[in-house]
């Protein structure tokens, strides 16, 4: 092995100090060093040396590798009092792969070693799985052997009964229920189990795939599985690999490119699954040991919850992201999307992996787009957690999520505007939280107004809980504006709080700063405003003003005349008020759409396109 370093001791000193120093990393900086960083003390310790010339990149990799698959060779400088697992393999394997020429041929023999051993320990037993698609090897003594406290009547480890049980479960629901691509060849897929720090590992031999599974994980992090820890993991992990398998299946060494995005999905496996284990609650908070329980107060400070201006893709840490989509669209969504991989892959067009080029061809086809559900995406997360569950919004399980970090309160001045004035730059595809607290002396309505100071693309999502218990949710999104306005048809007086999110949708380019105003309006003539959108299909949304309380009627009317439907008719109180116009049994062309009160008859053209 070589060494740099004179003794432990310089080396920790040194060590030490740069731990202190990365710790202050900018947003910014997170965000770069986020595919690498990750949050693991013993893999940090190690990428901050390297990073910092402490060590070479090939010492760096092996180092890597010894915390994962031979723990006891690890360099003591980098041992930690949590010597904690590493939850998947596969961005170590990815980067050796990439980085395999350049590596010395000791450390790469060294490392083939350990990913492929001369004498590898699992021959002892084989057991088919109930399904005939999986064989697993296993041994039941020495250092790799599975826990042999409980055997059924043929003499076969209850840990390899579930290890089956899990493994046909996944293939069933994820290839034969959903339609992912299938991996299994003419003969069973080939599952064995180590003993390592590492839940678990998928790798590749040519065309074909196997996965290693850690051979009985005690001491791992706490899931929620009803018969235990240990079993939870198990068939997390076993979820989480074999969607691996089906990912090279699809797109074969393109996986190398894209490890953050494969991992995020591999986590959202284990979700759609299993999710009665949620595993994946150990990325998005802190567990208490002493309460026994996720501290919901304490979300993870890489997950979307604790650092919602770190940019999205984010390894496990992100995979709420991921199941938003899952939540809204339905598990068919995903599938839709690695469909439209496939296609593009098939088409001859190139090798690219465009995962988000792909999730917006499927979103655009359910008529909405990337950037709209990004905006959205953020407002499940800052709604989430036990100050906001209560509110009939966002995820489902949102009162197991944690709460977001908001920032500091704002206070609504009375009768005059609140500004927030942000001179930190907001980075591509990241966005940042904001608490306002209504003023209960507050009149009129509020509003909202972004300027995003350098470029286009932000977009504007506010979320308002009421006295009553109800909770609404609106946003503004002009991709080719710097200005993005929002009038609410709330009133100030019926508010608890409002909640709101500023993102920046561009997936790449310069972060950039922005202005947020709140004001409180009280229209002082009758209005109508352009619908929007429009052109539209089947739905659009019509609002307007009032200057007092007063009769009103709004009606659509068709080119030559006809009334075709009356969206209001009856006395409305001042302010700003919001209509939904459905135009489901309408044929498609140009419709006229009338505000008539005691002040003014206004009208305007929509276009509805089916």
């Amino acid at each position: 092995m070589i060494n740099v370093f004179k003794t432990a001791t310089i080396q920790s000193l040194a060590l030490l100090a740069l731990l202190i120093v990365s710790s202050s990393l900018s947003a910014q900086d997170r965000s770069e060093r986020h595919l690498h960083f990750g949050d693991h003390p013993i893999l940090q310790s190690i990428e901050v040396a390297e990073q910092n010339g402490l060590i070479s990149k090939d010492e760096a990799l092996l180092q890597k590798f010894y915390a994962g698959l031979d723990l006891e060779r690890l360099d003591p400088v980098y041992r930690s009092d949590n010597d904690s697992p590493i939850k998947c393999l596969m961005p170590m394997v990815v980067e050796y792969e990439n980085l395999k020429k350049e590596l010395s041929p000791a450390i790469a023999a060294e490392i083939e070693e350990m990913l492929n051993p001369q004498n590898p320990s699992q021959v002892g037993n084989t057991y088919i799985s109930p399904s005939g698609n999986f064989i697993l090897k296993y041994d039941t003594s020495g250092s790799h052997s599975v826990p042999t406290d409980e055997m059924d009547e043929n003499g076969i480890p209850e840990y390899i009964i579930n290890a089956a049980f899990a493994a046909d479960s996944s293939y069933s629901y994820m290839v034969e229920t959903l339609g992912f691509t299938d991996f299994i060849e003419d003969e069973p897929y080939e599952i064995s189990f180590r003993n390592m720090n590492v839940y678990g590992r998928t790798f590749f031999n040519g065309s074909s795939s196997n996965i290693e599974v850690n051979n009985n994980f005690e001491g791992f992090d706490p899931n929620t599985h009803p018969d235990g820890n240990v079993i939870g993991a198990l068939y997390a992990t076993i979820a989480h690999e074999l969607k691996h398998s089906s990912q090279f299946e699809l797109i074969g060494n393109g996986l190398r490119d894209f490890t953050v995005w494969t991992e995020m999905d591999a986590t959202l496996m284990e979700h759609v699954v299993f999710p009665d284990v949620n595993d994946y609650y150990n990325y998005i908070m802190d567990y208490s040991d002493e309460k026994m329980d996720w501290e919901r107060n304490s979300p993870h400070r890489l997950s979307i919850f604790g650092d919602p201006e770190s940019a999205t893709p984010g390894f496990y840490w992100h995979v709420t992201w991921m199941i938003y989509f899952h939540e809204k669209f339905g598990p068919e969504f995903w599938v839709e999307v690695w469909d439209m991989i496939e296609d593009d892959r098939a088409s001859g067009s190139g090798n690219e992996f465009r995962f988000i080029e792909s999730m917006d061809q499927v979103l655009k086809s359910n008529g909405t787009t990337i950037q709209n559900e990004h905006i959205e995406n953020h407002l499940w997360h800052m709604s989430a957690g036990p100050d906001f569950s209560g509110y009939n919004f966002g995820f489902p399980d949102r009162e197991n999520y944690p709460n977001a970090e908001l920032g500091e309160a704002q206070i609504l001045t009375v009768n005059s505007p609140t500004f927030i004035n942000q001179v930190a730059p907001l980075e591509s595809f990241a966005s940042r939280y904001h608490d306002l607290v209504p003023s209960n002396s507050s009149l009129g309505q509020p509003l909202f107004i972004l300027d995003s100071e350098e470029t286009t693309g932000f977009g504007l999502g506010v979320v308002g809980y009421f006295e009553d218990g109800s909770v609404e949710y609106l946003t503004a999104f002009d991709p080719n504006s710097t200005r993005q306005i929002l009038q609410t048809t709330w009133s100030w007086k019926e508010l608890v709080d409002v909640n709101i999110a500023v993102i920046n949708t561009n997936q790449s380019g310069s972060p950039s700063t922005y202005f947020l105003e709140i004001n409180s309006i009280e229209p002082d003539e009758d209005i109508i405003s352009q619908n929007f959108p429009n052109p539209f299909n089947p739905t659009t949304r019509i609002e307007f003003a009032l200057s007092d309380t007063k009769d009103v009627s709004i009606d659509v009317y068709d080119t030559i005349g006809r009334k075709v439907a009356t969206l209001v008719d009856g006395q409305l109180n001042s302010g700003f008020h919001s209509i939904i116009f459905d135009g489901s049994g309408m044929a498609s062309g140009v419709y006229l759409y009338r505000i008539v009160t005691n002040e003014a008859i206004i009208s305007k053209k929509m276009l509805l396109i089916k």
